[in-house]
């Protein structure tokens, strides 16, 4: 590590530029698995979406059958 970073204590994935304040996390795998779950994350929020519109939808057809009878 050069004269301008330093390690930040407690922690080895963490880097201080000296020069500039910045704490830079240089855990890539960390950094990759955090992205992969933001990822699963948001695809899980967008089923949960449609699986509600799904329900709706039903609810309004159960209307729709059941009026007529």
């Amino acid at each position: 590590m050069d004269e301008s970073k330093r390690q930040v204590a407690d922690n080895p994935h963490l880097v201080k530029n000296l020069n500039t304040g910045i704490i830079s996390n240089t855990d890539h795998d960390g950094y990759k698995a955090a992205v992969a779950r933001k990822k699963r994350n948001k695809e899980i929020k967008h089923l949960r979406q449609e699986v509600c519109d799904l329900k709706e939808r039903i609810i309004k057809l159960e209307a729709v059958v059941y009026s007529d009878k």
